[in-house]
């Protein structure tokens, strides 16, 4: 169904009485909300719909030129945006994202020259300075390392705990079962026996352990993690302690992640687990007491977490996806571009995370106390229950995780 664009950007005003500039305006207004929009399609239909009228304004072509980095056609979108730089030399907006898509293609020398065009015209702009900053360490790194091996590790994970102690034996045996080589943990403050589970771990050479105090956070967690270890691992997720990703039908992570070439970062995408109708916690595994999740069509579905080549990760975004050298590809090797960790058309075939969010009420009850990895004082620590109820889905039967459970009962037991 087409999205009546046009009718909603004139909002019953006669556009041909407008000067040029206030035109210019309202198609800038008209497009912000719609670029930024994890959804293309509404930027995609509104381009080709206002395209013959509108064509020729700058904020029309700045549109477009969004709408093709959403379907990564970087090189058409590379195009329009050299050609509005020359109209508006100074604009921040048109040089970052000329930045972006040429990062998207992997042009580090060019994307480094436009970021400096960018932060001459904005020069108190922090993203800005983040992304160049991080830029530079991508490509020192690169020449420095060049011909030398220096990885230590296949696939590593990065994560975030606090009071994790119920499941996190089970999760740290289950992502070595699935191919993870290391752990780096990030403690934020744990109170329960979460420390006394990591040091049971058999296999402690395989954890780096951080125990880190106060406004912490996942954040900073990561981006310490991404300049530490970058140069550590051929490959690094990025999960949280109630997220299983694991391959549907291969042996390892790692025999998919061989078949995506030489990309930077994988899209891997949820699927939420609900409370199969526990009210205590259950006596077995987590992958074998919740097995019903949401439908297919879930909102939260459509979110997705990054395996990254770590030492191409530009700047760090957000729990769910970073800026690289290079463009995201889905499990098939297929090129996406996330917005706000979100994909609109995910792919589950190879890889998927198991995202069992609320578990048991009683352990829903434990999580929400216990808050989110946010800072002391952020109104978004604590989540309002609804939020919670609204997730504990348990629509269908999903076995596909119970094919580890044999060999991950024995370690767990063992």
């Amino acid at each position: 169904m087409e999205i009546p664009a046009l009718s909603s950007f004139s909002s019953g005003v006669n556009l041909d009485t407008l000067p040029a500039s206030e035109i210019e305006t309202r198609l800038r207004d008209f497009f912000s909300g719609r670029i930024a929009n994890p959804k293309p399609d509404e930027l995609i239909q509104s381009v080709k719909q206002l395209e013959e009228q509108f064509g020729d304004y700058k904020e029309f072509q700045f549109a477009k030129a969004a709408a093709l980095v959403q379907a990564c056609d970087f090189a058409g979108a590379r195009a329009i945006l050299l050609d509005l730089v020359k109209q508006l030399p100074s604009d921040s907006r048109v040089l970052h994202r000329l930045a972006i898509a040429d990062l998207n293609m992997g042009s580090a020398q060019e994307a480094q020259d436009v970021y400096l065009s960018a932060l001459v015209a904005a020069p108190q702009s922090e993203n800005l300075r983040r992304e160049f900053a991080g830029l530079l360490r991508v490509m020192e790194a690169k020449k420095l390392y060049r011909g030398v091996d220096r990885k230590k590790h296949g696939l590593t994970v990065v994560c975030a705990v606090k009071n994790e102690g119920d499941d996190l034996l089970e999760w740290l045996h289950f992502h070595r079962l699935v191919g993870v080589d290391h752990f780096y943990l990030y403690d934020n403050g744990s109170t329960d026996d979460t420390r006394a589970v990591i040091e049971s771990f058999p296999w402690p050479e395989m954890i780096t352990y951080h125990f880190v105090e106060g406004e912490f956070g996942q954040m900073r967690a990561f981006s310490h993690a991404i300049d530490s270890y970058r140069n550590c691992a051929e490959w690094c997720a990025f999960i949280d302690a109630d997220e299983y990703l694991f391959p549907t039908e291969a042996g390892s992570i790692k025999d998919v992640l061989a078949e995506v070439g030489a990309a930077p970062a994988v899209a891997v995408h949820w699927l939420n687990f609900g409370s199969n109708g526990h009210d205590a916690r259950p006596a077995g595994l987590c992958i074998e007491s919740f097995t019903r999740r949401a439908p297919d069509d879930f909102p939260d579905h459509f979110i997705m977490k990054s395996i990254v080549r770590p030492d191409t990760i530009v700047s760090y975004l957000h729990p769910h996806q970073s800026l690289v050298l290079g463009c995201y590809v889905a499990e098939d090797g297929t090129p996406v571009f996330p917005i706000g960790g979100r994909c609109t058309a995910p792919k589950r075939n190879k890889l998927v995370i198991n995202h069992y969010y609320t578990k048991s009420r009683q352990q829903l009850l434990k999580k929400r106390e216990r808050g989110r990895p946010l800072a002391d004082g952020d109104p978004e620590k604590i989540r309002a229950m609804e939020f919670f109820t609204l997730r504990d889905r348990n629509d269908l039967e999903d076995a596909t995780i119970q094919r580890f459970v044999p060999d991950l009962k024995k370690l767990v037991q063992g």
